[in-house]
């Protein structure tokens, strides 16, 4: 229960973020941010209606897709973040914080991508584009940043023929730092390799099966100075997994030796 109050607050502030980063960084200057938010831009400079719900009417028949392929609880909190932004944009006013273009462009961009990274990071996402580059992250073990900057490039293109030359130039700055912060916040593109020496390898094996359904590769081994059998415990997993892991081995048996490295390939069946 604390860890989904724990979720849900994350998820608060990181939709805040981006309604903030949208209405004062973004909209004042007609600059986009790709995806739906993007689109959902260009519609609302040609139809009378809050750039947040038309957000969430193209969200509507997205939701389904991540239900089926990311879970209903990604689904809960994706669907709780997107009608919250709907509401925030309309609350927030549309007032650029900076008469900079450039600027604004820059620090929109890596506000709104790491908004978005917080969200995925915490089990939800912003809709769209987010669902779609979840779903073929999992299946191409892909950084979801990067393929979210090469879908949105029709965005791109379309920018240009809306807003002209000069606003798409500055729309491929405020893509390319959303993508890299996104990357920087949501890590599990990165992939790391945990060896444990342990003497309690029947209860530590058991307590990371049920903390990440990974599999877990056990070799015997011998204390060099004390002969006491144990056994070597090798698994691979991804970089925001990292912290629940130490906490597990560390309650589960201190005395264990731990070795951690960047894993820079994962050939073979991987829980993703």
């Amino acid at each position: 229960m604390r860890k989904t109050a724990f979720q849900i607050a994350a998820i608060t502030i990181f939709t805040a973020g981006m309604a903030y980063a949208l209405n004062s960084f973004l909209i004042p200057h007609q600059v986009l941010t790709g995806g739906v938010a993007g689109i959902s831009i260009i519609i609302s400079n040609f139809l009378p209606i809050s750039t947040g719900w038309i957000i969430l009417g193209i969200n509507l028949p997205l939701f389904v897709l991540g239900y089926f392929h990311l879970g209903r609880r990604f689904l809960v909190y994706t669907v709780y973040s997107v009608l919250l932004l709907s509401v925030l944009m309309k609350a927030f006013p549309v007032d650029a914080f900076s008469n900079d273009l450039l600027l604004s462009s820059i620090f929109g961009g890596v506000l709104f991508g790491t908004s978005i990274g917080g969200l995925i990071r915490f089990g939800g996402s912003a809709g769209g584009i987010d669902i779609i580059s979840l779903i073929l992250a999992r299946k191409k073990d892909m950084p979801v940043g990067v393929l979210i900057t090469w879908i949105n490039l029709l965005v791109v293109l379309t920018s240009g023929i809306v807003f002209g030359a000069d606003k798409t130039l500055y729309t491929l700055f405020t893509i390319f730092a959303s993508g890299r912060a996104v990357d920087t916040i949501h890590t599990s593109h990165t992939k790391l390799a945990v060896t444990i020496v342990t003497e309690k390898w029947d209860e530590l094996n058991e307590a990371l099966l049920r903390l990440h359904q990974r599999g877990i590769t056990m070799t015997d081994a011998e204390g060099g100075y004390t002969h006491a059998p144990k056994k070597v415990l090798t698994t691979v997993i991804t970089k925001y997994e990292l912290s629940e892991t130490k906490d597990t081995i560390k309650k589960t048996d201190p005395g264990a030796f731990v070795h951690i490295t960047k894993a820079l390939e994962v050939i073979g069946r991987f829980r993703k």
